[in-house]
């Protein structure tokens, strides 16, 4: 074997300078008709984010919605045809938010980082409102339901909350008790009573979705608060309401005569 330095080229064969010249010819080429394209994308981009920064949302319809966030997500590409698609197939801009990761993949062009930059918005929402909350006293029925309702954007299962108050009805904070196909099948009421006795509370109010029906309380909506009262009670922690969101509306148990524990 020849190690020399001066040998390893004899097997490489050598490119004429004609043809070498007709390369770069193409390649620039390419790179000529590629460029108005690329300044079209860039120069549409611009412009929709001016359109914001200038007014908001006001004006956008649905699909420019999605397109704008999908600049984030999707760097130089045209994302027009995909908030389309996404529309066309989830309904709304809700619909996108609540679809899972696997469902939003499937439309052709929306990679993983644009599903979960769509999945993160509610969760953000949610975040959002309840810091918003501090501060604030919770003295009436909507004032819950408000407090309550962004903490289930984009939920498909059932999910039970407790939120605790102080006092003078401020917000200490909401704790996340169960979620699942039957958000009672995993309540523990050990984690409600931790709930209450860690943030020192002396008000509490509960919450829990029907994420596909009517907000309504069912036999077993009504067993379970009356059983939470009873143990809140035991600590002298006074609860409030059990507040259902529904797909559209929202039901307060209080409000509703069910109980004659919130007379």
């Amino acid at each position: 074997m020849n190690n020399s330095p001066y040998e390893i080229n004899e097997n490489i064969s050598i490119i004429s300078d004609d043809e070498l010249s007709r390369a770069v010819e193409e390649r620039g080429e390419e790179m000529k008709n590629a460029a108005p394209a690329k300044r079209s994308c860039e120069g549409h981009r611009g412009r929709v984010r001016e359109r914001f920064l200038k007014s908001g949302l006001d004006g956008f319809a649905p699909h420019e919605i999605l397109e704008l966030l999908l600049f984030y997500a999707i760097p130089r590409q045209d994302t027009k045809k995909m908030a389309h698609e996404l529309i066309d197939r989830f309904g709304s801009v809700s619909g996108v938010f609540d679809a899972d990761v696997s469902e939003l993949t499937q439309v052709k062009g929306v990679t993983e980082n644009a599903a979960v930059l769509f999945r993160l918005i509610p969760k953000i929402l949610s975040v959002y409102y309840t810091e918003q909350s501090k501060g604030v006293s919770y003295t009436n029925t909507d004032m819950l339901a408000s407090l309550f309702r962004p903490c289930f954007v984009g939920e498909a299962t059932e999910k039970f909350l407790i939120a605790c108050f102080d006092s003078s009805l401020r917000l200490l904070g909401i704790t996340e008790i169960s979620r699942g196909t039957s958000a009672y099948a995993a309540v523990e009421m050990r984690k409600i009573m931790s709930a209450v006795l860690n943030k020192e509370c002396a008000m509490a109010a509960v919450a829990h979705n029907h994420p596909n029906g009517s907000p309504k309380p069912s036999d077993e909506d009504i067993a379970v608060t009356r059983r939470i009262n009873e143990l809140l009670a035991a600590v002298d922690v006074r609860l409030m309401d059990h507040i259902i969101i529904g797909r559209s509306m929202t039901y307060s148990m209080r409000d509703g005569g069910d109980l004659s524990i919130f007379d």
